[in-house]
């Protein structure tokens, strides 16, 4: 089994349109490659987790707690 992640535009009526591709490359990117793995982030957010009880949202920038997930998104790590 595999994953393929699309990009997907949703309408005023909530149909989905798939987008154009980007025919620039955008010079925001997640990860560098010499900066840290999504691992090493997703250890270190739950590391703040258990250790205050929230951080910063990994998918969004929102504050996240261990019982309710994130505020902005609704993400949960568990």
């Amino acid at each position: 089994m595999t994953a393929l992640a699309t990009r997907i535009a949703r309408d005023a009526g909530g149909s989905a349109e798939p987008m154009a591709p980007q025919t620039e490359r955008s010079d925001e990117r997640l990860f560098e490659p010499d900066g840290p793995t999504l691992e090493d982030l997703v250890l270190g957010v739950w590391e703040e987790l258990v250790a205050d009880g929230r951080a910063e949202c990994p998918v969004c920038g929102s504050a996240i707690s261990l019982l309710d997930g994130c505020e902005g998104c609704g993400a949960h790590l568990s």
